[in-house]
């Protein structure tokens, strides 16, 4: 009988880390700082009641700001730009340098029956639809239209990366607030995302779920302006779950000691925060608790952990944070109470950082904070202790497998020594 045993080795602690002001990621978090500051002062709260309501029919012509991404940090530039179609939830405007040259009447029609009607996973409602009903509802800020604004362009490259679509903070303060910023921009004063027309296909199905990450990042910016790199990019990963196309696993799985709650701008980190927010929604999602969590004050693990509470769930952060770790090894349906697989994803094979199958044997290493070691023992018919020391309190799951059902899932605190018949 093949028998063998998987060792998770995980720390379970909080570490910060600090980064630099470089990528586009780091200066869109920057941003939203910045509105925050700006939307937080009683001027800007006095014009939001004052505005006049904003509304558009198809052929309406606008000259909107966006980012120029052909540098970084971004420059500037004015596009004047067509709306091309109107629905109850969204409009889709046009830059009109790429009409007929970029996009054509057949590739609006083909994203706006996404954003309006239907998704990869079904017909029950479009892109917007789907994400104000497990997000929240879209801040109205400034123009008093709950519809959102799509604005396809040639977003262009940089550095030989390409952009699929961005939100901008700088839209939801006043064009006189924009300058107040630091850098200082420009606002279209309206919830908008901007989405690329070239060199990436408009009508690719990646580009609508691109759209529905973006639109999470703007409900976010109304449920809860400051909340964490980590679970925003993760929610809105997880808005590509709901819509049927996430993105692809890997990286993560090839070296799974790494931070759940640290965002270095990585694409590991757009991946391991989608696989944890889909693995919580599938387990703890009653209808709201994700809606709640976008609003949650409480920002990180604490915002989850007060949700968890608010729900009626008795079950720390830390277990979850355990059960999660297996179930990215196992992914196993037959598994006892479902806690150790995903329903909506199929998670490639993750990498064990030890294998070993003669014995004794000795090593030494260091686990991350709020990241996973997988070590694989074979014990070929023996019987052994796994002797563990350790220099800093940490979780150890033993996983039993035998003919590749998995008999068995045990944790433990190991806080000096620790034996594992």
């Amino acid at each position: 009988m093949k028998f063998f045993i998987v060792v998770l080795i995980m720390m379970v602690s909080l570490t910060v880390y600090a980064g630099d002001f470089e990528s586009f990621s780091e200066f869109q978090t920057h941003i939203k700082n910045e509105s925050q500051r700006v939307s937080d002062m009683e001027l800007h709260q006095q014009i939001k009641q004052s505005r006049n309501t904003r509304e558009y029919e198809v052929g309406d012509q606008q000259i909107y700001w966006r980012y120029d991404l052909s540098v970084m940090p971004p420059g500037w530039l004015q596009i004047p730009a067509t709306c091309r179609a109107v629905g109850e939830h969204c409009y889709v405007f046009v830059a009109d340098e790429e009409w007929q040259i970029n996009m054509d009447e057949a590739d609006v029609q083909e994203v706006f029956n996404y954003l309006e009607f239907e998704t990869m996973n079904g017909d029950d409602y479009g892109v917007v639809e789907m994400d104000t009903l497990h997000f929240g509802e879209m801040p109205d800020e400034l123009d008093n239209d709950p519809r959102l604004i799509v604005f396809y362009s040639a977003l262009g490259s940089y550095s030989g990366s390409t952009f699929d679509g961005y939100f901008s903070s700088y839209n939801q303060v006043t064009e006189a607030e924009a300058q107040m910023m630091n850098p200082p921009g420009h606002s279209n004063e309206c919830e908008m995302i901007y989405m690329t027309c070239y060199p990436l296909d408009p009508t690719d199905p990646i580009r609508i779920s691109v759209l529905a990450h973006e639109l999470e990042h703007l409900i976010h910016w109304g449920g809860d302006i400051n909340e964490e790199a980590w679970v925003d990019e993760g929610l809105a990963e997880l808005a590509m779950v709901y819509f049927g196309m996430p993105d692809p696993i890997s990286q993560f799985n090839s070296n799974p000691d790494n931070s759940l709650n640290t965002w270095n701008q990585e694409w590991a980190d757009y991946v391991k925060t989608m696989l944890f927010f889909t693995y919580f929604a599938e387990q703890f999602d009653d209808e709201t608790i994700i809606k709640d969590l976008v609003s949650e004050p409480l920002n990180s693990i604490s915002g989850i952990s007060n949700q968890l509470v608010e729900h009626g769930y008795t079950i720390p952060f830390e277990a979850i944070f355990n059960n999660w770790t297996v179930a990215n090894y196992l992914d196993d349906p037959d598994v006892e109470e479902g806690l150790y697989n995903y329903e909506n994803l199929e998670l490639p094979i993750f990498n064990s950082t030890h294998y070993h199958t003669t014995y004794p044997v000795s090593g030494s290493g260091t686990t991350n904070s709020w990241a996973t070691d997988y070590v694989r023992l074979t014990p070929n018919g023996q019987n052994f202790n796994l002797h563990l020391e350790v220099n800093h309190p940490i979780n150890v799951g033993v996983i039993r497998i035998s003919n590749t059902v998995v008999s068995t899932v045990d944790f433990f605190n190991a806080d000096s020594v620790l034996d594992i018949d």
